[in-house]
């Protein structure tokens, strides 16, 4: 099987943070729309993971470093993200048109396994700048590599 993301660097040095989810359907597998590993969620003003509205995001975005359908998840209601330290990883969850290594990165909405998650997409004015791109889709497996990075 497949992942939806997959980390690059070594794990040691990232920090992880499990946050309550605004929505605790979307922890279900079974539901419409439910959240995938790779996805890219937003803090809410309760202190809570949800997916965010605007593309792009004007606001900070972390990833969600959890499978679908997981049963801890689901128990507890509260999802692992890669809060602090820069990382390198490969993701399907992302819009790779018009992309170039180098490229600054935004969280958006981007169409994947024909339903629209919260994924990576070119830069666009004003939107939160979350990373940059070193490897495209086309060399790579079909996973777009891409660096952390503070806007």
């Amino acid at each position: 099987m497949a992942l939806d993301f997959v980390l690059i660097s070594d794990f040691v040095g990232i920090q992880r943070k499990s946050f309550e989810v605004a929505d605790s359907t979307l922890l279900d597998p079974t539901s419409t729309n439910p959240l995938v590993l790779g996805e890219w969620l937003e803090l809410t003003s309760a202190y809570k993971m949800d997916r965010g509205t605007a593309n792009g995001a004007t606001v900070p975005s972390w990833v969600m470093f959890a499978e679908k359908g997981r049963f801890e998840t689901q128990a507890a209601g509260k999802v692992p993200i890669l809060w602090l330290n820069d990382f390198e990883a490969d993701t399907k969850v992302m819009d790779s048109t018009g992309l170039a290594v180098g490229d600054l990165l935004m969280v958006n909405d981007v169409t994947y396994g024909s339903l629209t998650r919260r994924g990576l997409k070119e830069q666009g004015g004003g939107a939160f700048i979350v990373g940059r791109v070193t490897r495209l889709p086309a060399s790579n497996n079909g996973y777009l590599r891409f660096i952390t990075c503070k806007q």
